[in-house]
């Protein structure tokens, strides 16, 4: 696949080198232009370009949402034209780890807001509830059975390349619903939050159908 990443931050420095070691070609963007990126995709190897957010976004098969929340809807608002897009939310309503790095949206679910910033596209929901130094060494080509990643959106096709992402780098997509229900149970006042180790597939459906009832 081709995948573009939107921010270049942990996420995405985490996520790459899983991606390319599948096979995958990557596109990585951020707020301040190619340029800056050099180092970094020179040190992530062959595989991975540096692009503008339009640029990277142009021709992929999912985009890879790895902004802070503060930054998102702006690095968003890049891409003329989200319709028909797939597009992976990988974003947390939160500055810092924490209580006090949770930024209060009030009863609004972090995804549908999201939403609002990618008009037209088919978000899923990923890569979020687990930290990251805990989720990139339980995957790759050396994954165990610890390997679940909670997935939630609206669309049904979407959902599935997703998945087929998450497998490829040898994870288990665990499907939590809609982005509205899903999206609760992901977010950062859901009863999945903060799940600090990797799951694997038997107890995480175990965690969700505890957090369903």
């Amino acid at each position: 696949m081709k995948i573009a990443i939107v921010g270049a931050g942990k996420m995405a420095q985490t996520l790459t080198p899983l991606f390319v070691e599948a096979g995958h070609e990557v596109r990585l963007s951020n707020s301040r232009g190619p340029e800056s990126l050099a180092e970094l995709v020179e040190n992530l190897g062959p595989g991975v370009q540096a692009a503008t957010v339009p640029d990277a976004v142009e021709g992929a098969d999912l985009v890879l949402l790895a902004t802070p929340w503060g930054r998102t809807a702006e690095a968003a608002s890049a891409v003329a034209d989200w319709s028909g897009r797939v597009v992976i939310d990988g974003t947390n309503n939160r500055s810092a780890p924490g209580p006090a790095g949770l930024i209060d949206i009030g009863d609004r679910i972090s995804s549908e807001v999201v939403a609002e910033y990618v008009p037209g596209a088919k978000l899923v929901k990923a890569f979020n509830v687990t930290p990251l130094f805990k989720l990139g060494p339980a995957l790759g080509s050396g994954a165990g059975e610890d390997n679940a990643v909670f997935i939630a959106g609206d669309d049904e096709q979407a959902k599935a390349l997703v998945g087929e992402l998450i497998a490829s780098i040898g994870g288990a997509a665990i499907d939590t619903g809609d982005l509205h229900t899903g999206g609760f149970l992901q977010g950062m006042t859901g009863p999945l939050a903060g799940t600090l180790e990797m799951l694997t597939p038997t107890e995480a459906r175990a965690r969700l159908a505890q957090a369903q009832n």
